[in-house]
């Protein structure tokens, strides 16, 4: 049986295991900063938008810790979900386009994306695996696993 670091295995559905501490330390962080500019600052209206925004972004974030995204193998499909109380969506491994990182730099990496991108119906569609800060190294391992379980040859690991 093949271990993988990215992914817990049940049955022949493989899970993705969510970044709750990068979520859950990221949204703290915005929620305190929309707290302290609301306390600490003048209260003009540009601080009480700023502090809202902050407060909005964190809770967003909180809700994005519950996402969840499955491969199911013997059914041959990608079942993803976003917020816990979003229905989920359904993806057949056939509509499967391509695997996408992408980052943003300014002197070094800020952040760093892995997405799956699928074309139902030749609609394209982003399907985030994997985000992490400074480093994407832990993203190729990520498109790399995911590869494996849809069992797509990958020149990188042959």
């Amino acid at each position: 049986m093949e271990q993988f670091k990215y992914f817990t295995r049940e049955g022949n559905v493989y899970i993705k295991t969510p970044q709750r501490a990068l979520y859950c330390i990221v949204a703290l962080f915005l929620l305190a900063v929309g707290v302290l500019t609301f306390v600490y600052s003048e209260k003009t209206n540009g601080n009480k938008v700023l502090s809202a925004l902050a407060g909005i972004f964190g809770l967003i974030l909180l809700l994005r810790a519950s996402a969840s995204t499955r491969f199911d193998v013997d059914s041959r499909t990608i079942i993803a979900q976003s917020f816990f109380f979003l229905p989920p969506r359904v993806f057949q491994f056939d509509d499967f386009h391509n695997f996408l990182i992408s980052k943003q730099t300014f002197l070094i990496t800020i952040n760093a994306t892995a997405s799956l991108i699928v074309a139902p119906n030749g609609k394209q569609r982003n399907l985030l695996l994997h985000q992490t800060m400074f480093v994407t190294k832990p993203l190729q391992n990520v498109i790399d696993e995911a590869a494996r379980i849809m069992g797509i040859t990958n020149a990188h690991n042959a």
